[in-house]
């Protein structure tokens, strides 16, 4: 169990807890603390067998290469190679699972956790990069709502999208927005691929959560990037990305 989580149990503890005696909160504190031997001078030997089988067993699991790289990916705004790959492979993803597929994929930057390495790609790299268990989300959004999304793209400064976007901005304002070369149509309906999270509207994408049309797929993004990895491998295929404009943002 990580830091995050602990903090998290502790605080819905401590809620629970104010709710059912009706006190409050006044503040709260922590400190890292770290697990170590000195918790257990004295291990259970049977306990420790068994945790040290499933660590063997995991570890040869998540070092397993499913790829390789042709450059160091990284993610970042305006566009980066590791955003840019992403929403093309969750486009991809709804355009297989989708009749008539999507219109545009859209990924939040710090849905990424790390870089994804040049040369070999392993199971656990995926699990770094990826270390979140968002799932696949399809949408159907008024173009309405999709304008409102690439404003707030443009007030972030850019994040994942598709590339078959050109997203133009300047002073933190859309300038221009082309989608499969077409201005945005407010009459029209757009299939979205997203994360769950986003289409909760965290991440300031508020107006997905007007969507007409929620399809929860229950499949991660993590598994999805696996498997879009070890496809491209067996069909020969090195993992590869560019920058090709989809978002610029001009002075």
């Amino acid at each position: 169990m990580n830091r995050q989580s602990i903090i998290l149990i502790l605080t819905a503890i401590l809620l629970i807890s104010c709710k059912s005696h009706q006190y409050t909160i006044s503040s709260m504190s922590g400190t890292v603390v770290e697990m170590n031997s000195s918790f257990d001078a004295n291990p259970n030997k049977k306990m420790q067998a068994l945790v040290q089988k499933y660590k063997v067993e995991l570890d040869n699991e998540i070092s397993e290469v499913i790829g390789t790289s042709t450059q160091l990916l990284d993610y970042g705004r305006s566009e980066s190679l590791l955003t840019n790959l992403t929403s093309d492979v969750m486009k991809a993803y709804g355009d297989e699972h989708l009749p008539n597929g999507v219109d545009v994929a859209i990924m939040n930057v710090n849905g990424h956790r790390a870089n994804m390495p040049k040369g070999k790609i392993t199971i656990g790299n995926l699990y770094e990069i990826y270390s979140f268990d968002n799932t696949i989300t399809f949408l159907e959004l008024k173009g309405t709502d999709l304008k409102k999304i690439f404003d707030a793209y443009a007030w972030l400064g850019g994040a994942g999208i598709s590339s078959n976007v050109k997203l133009i901005i300047k002073d933190r304002k859309v300038q221009s927005v082309m989608v499969d070369k077409k201005p945005v149509d407010e009459k029209k309906i757009y299939k979205i691929s997203t994360l769950d999270y986003l289409a909760d509207g965290n991440n300031d994408m508020d107006a997905l959560c007007n969507a007409i049309k929620r399809t929860d797929t229950g499949i991660t993004l993590r598994d999805v990037m696996i498997d879009y990895v070890k496809e491209q491998t067996r069909q020969g295929n090195e993992i590869t990305s560019k920058l090709d404009g989809r978002i610029t943002i001009v002075e």
